[in-house]
């Protein structure tokens, strides 16, 4: 019964400490975004690479050993969980022209947008150019090639549409 109050009260310092060090991260992470949200917080070891092409919403946690790339802008809504591991991508290397290598072709850029009240499970990487829908789930170790409907659960490589979270109210 001791053992285990004094594992609950160390539990709960611990996480007072974590968490307060992810908050002040996010705050020093907000003086170059765009915008960061309040009561945001961003765990160890994330890079946030082209900061001034991030914005992130109010109460959205990022874990650790997450890259997030704003060179082509992303938007993160309000109540996101990512988790760790996670890339995000808003920039890609051309590779149509038969004639340069890869790593001397352009850039091509395209917005990620994952809005509201959406979970991304740990190792899932998000591609240029996609919405994940409010209030979506994206399984762990799922590769985001398109866009996720509102309310959806999405897993795989690609991710695949498994159902939704809410049954469908016919009107």
């Amino acid at each position: 019964m001791i053992g285990d109050i004094i594992i609950s009260v160390l539990q709960k310092c611990y996480n007072s400490y974590v968490f307060g060090k992810a908050r002040l991260r996010a705050k020093f992470w907000g003086l170059f975004t765009k915008r960061m949200g309040k009561n945001a917080y961003i765990l160890d070891y994330c890079h946030i690479y082209n900061p001034k092409g991030v914005e992130i919403g109010d109460y959205t946690g990022i874990n650790h050993h997450t890259d997030i790339g704003g060179r082509g802008g992303l938007r993160i809504g309000n109540y996101v969980m990512i988790g760790p591991y996670c890339q995000i991508l808003t920039a890609e290397h051309e590779y149509r022209n038969q004639k340069l290598p890869i790593y001397l072709q352009p850039i091509k850029c395209n917005e990620v947008v994952i809005e509201d009240d959406v979970w991304i499970g740990t190792k899932v990487v998000v591609l240029p150019g996609v919405c994940v829908g409010k209030g979506a789930i994206v399984g762990a170790g799922s590769v985001v090639t398109k866009n996720v409907e509102p309310y959806s659960i999405v897993a795989g490589v690609p991710a695949k549409f498994l159902k939704s979270r809410f049954p469908r109210i016919n009107k």
